[in-house]
């Protein structure tokens, strides 16, 4: 059962190149039906359900919503900036615009856009978590050849008492066993490399498998983290691209503005006497009282379209946190989908491959800062590693630049060893193979080498340096807040001194392999009490100027004269160099 609705509209032609829009106006209310909000956000902030909802925009502020609806509580008032939505399916299939008595040939026609929108409410939870997961099917195609994942549906079953997926009857044999490294590679790996998409779809999937099992037993509004409401967004025919709290605002204002109506209940008497249910009149009641909010819609389905418009608006008017940018822009798209905008955003001065870079860092296991970094999800806590640290020591292992001393910054180790030992490091030889223009080119490309190195690299200073198995030791791998080693200014000044040991040893990169013995040598002599001890922080600000040159400047002093450690006074001292 769907429901079709017609509005007055206008289509604008651009350019010859770009898609239509519609302008157009509806009620709040009406929006809310049939556009959804594809919003980042976890799912859960239980942890075994580590799971993230595949959209890009922000959770809801509800301070926000409430300031926009008293704003809207004002008749007068107006905000002018219309609501930026999308197609999500082809022209013709849930919108279709028809012109009026102008034609259809001009960039300005009058006409009118109809929509049609399912009756959701009637779908029950499988039919909804099925169109989710079709949704994602239409966009990567290749995930229909994929198999059903059946071993997390077996974690995921456990965790509300049942144990559908035995081993012994449902899961394939050898589902558990490593590739053999001379077997072909997976379509997982060699088509859809690091996609969050991918990801969803294997979330959406697992549940699917078990929800077939409850069949009928299962009828609530929420399962395993994932509510109705975040499945209905990708089965309504329109996207909310931006204005989610505008939308929100206007239709709490309608809401404030029916329950102050003295009259309201006399209607309500009079409308279900004539045979409407109670939804249908709160429904009517509430468009009645409803702003009409002007909707610009673009006439694109594509989700990388979407995805470039909000980071677009959001990056050149109000921008979001760079942490939650870079989660959105790497995480809401399939990796064909990212390359169709790539040159887009980065002409539009929109870092995407260094955003890629962090957060693909930020979430492998196999990288020492996975789930410790903070990327503008509703949850991250203080004790999280900023993003734009991270961003940090990302841009100086790929660029090969910005590695200076905090303390004395006229030297950049990591361009000088860039300019002198990178032509003749192995590790490169394959550029021009790999289809590169230079071997700095190879080095850098979002999976070039500079990646291993970053993780072998940390690896090591994490296995010699810092504690991961105790949070309240002082060189606590994690929580940037008491750590003395997880922090930006000792971070930072590591990766500097690393690649002034690479210069000063006349080392060139052969392989990644080789890391952990450069380490090993570079950090002979250090005694792990370094950081180990109790620095006596109280008050301390680690992020101050005078604190990370000072904290720079011992450990220069100390790696190449590790006879006796620091006094502990010392790092609580601001630098008294120049």
């Amino acid at each position: 059962m769907s429901k079709t609705i017609s509005y007055a509209a206008i289509k604008i032609q651009q350019s010859e190149n770009s898609k239509p829009l519609v302008l157009f106006a509806a009620p709040a209310t009406e929006i809310n039906d049939w556009a959804g909000v594809p919003q980042k956000a976890r799912i859960s902030k239980d942890e075994s359900l580590d799971a993230e909802l595949l959209g890009f925009q922000r959770d809801d502020d509800e301070e926000r919503i409430v300031k926009i609806s008293k704003f809207y509580s004002d008749p007068r008032n107006v905000i002018q900036n219309p609501l930026l939505c999308a197609i999500r399916n082809k022209l013709g299939i849930n919108i279709t615009f028809t012109p009026g008595t102008t034609g259809d040939d001009k960039p300005v026609v009058d006409g009118t856009v109809t929509i049609t929108c399912p009756d959701l409410s009637k779908l029950s939870l499988l039919e909804l978590f099925n169109g989710a997961k079709e949704h994602l099917e239409q966009r990567v195609p290749d995930l229909t050849t994929q198999d059903p994942p059946k071993q997390l549906a077996a974690k995921l079953s456990k965790l509300i008492g049942h144990n559908f997926f035995r081993d012994d009857e449902e899961l394939d044999n050898g589902e558990d066993e490593h590739v053999n490294a001379d077997d072909e590679e997976p379509l997982e790996e060699a088509v859809l490399t690091q996609s969050h998409v991918v990801d969803f779809w294997k979330e959406l999937s697992a549940r699917v498998l078990i929800l077939e099992k409850l069949g009928t037993e299962y009828d609530d509004d929420e399962f395993l983290g994932f509510s109705r409401e975040a499945m209905e967004v990708y089965l309504k025919p329109v996207i909310l691209v931006d204005g989610q709290h505008r939308l929100k605002g206007a239709i709490k204002a309608a809401e404030i503005s029916l329950e102050s109506d003295e009259g309201r209940w006399e209607k309500i008497k009079n409308m279900t006497g004539d045979g409407l249910t109670a939804d249908d009149v709160s429904s009517h009641l509430l468009s009645e009282k409803s702003r009409n909010l002007p909707i610009s819609l673009l006439l694109d389905e594509k989700a990388d379209e979407h995805v470039f418009q909000f980071v677009v608006v959001n990056q050149k008017a109000t921008p979001v946190r760079a942490a939650l940018l870079g989660t959105i822009i790497s995480t809401s798209l399939a990796d064909n989908e990212l390359q169709r905008i790539a040159d887009r955003l980065e002409s539009a001065g929109i870092p995407l491959q260094s955003s890629v870079a962090a957060t693909y860092l930020a979430k492998n296991p196999e990288s020492p800062f996975a789930g410790l970094v903070a990327r503008g999800l509703s949850g991250d806590g203080a004790d999280l590693l900023p993003w734009s640290v991270l961003s940090q020591l990302v841009s100086i292992f790929r660029n090969l630049r910005g590695a200076r001393y905090f303390h004395d910054s006229k030297i950049d180790y990591a361009d000088l060893w860039k300019r002198k030992y990178l032509e003749q490091s192995v590790i490169c030889d394959n550029w021009n193979a790999a289809d590169f223009k230079s071997r700095e080119e190879y080095w850098s490309s979002p999976e070039g080498p500079w990646r291993d190195i970053f993780i072998e690299f940390w690896k090591a200073v994490k296995e010699r340096l810092a504690k991961v198995d105790y949070s309240k030791a002082p060189n606590y791998w994690g929580n940037p807040r008491t750590s003395n080693i997880f922090n930006k200014p000792t971070l930072l000044t590591l990766t500097t001194d690393f690649f002034a040991y690479l210069v000063e040893s006349r080392q060139t990169i052969d392989s990644s392999s080789q890391i952990k013995t450069i380490v090993d040598e570079w950090l002979q002599d250090i005694k792990v009490e370094y950081f180990s001890r109790d620095w006596k922080l109280d008050g301390v600000k680690k992020d101050s100027t005078g604190t990370r040159k000072q904290w720079s400047s011992l450990w220069f002093g100390y790696r190449r004269d590790p006879k006796a450690l620091p006094n502990i006074k010392n790092y609580s001292v601001l630098y008294k160099g120049n």
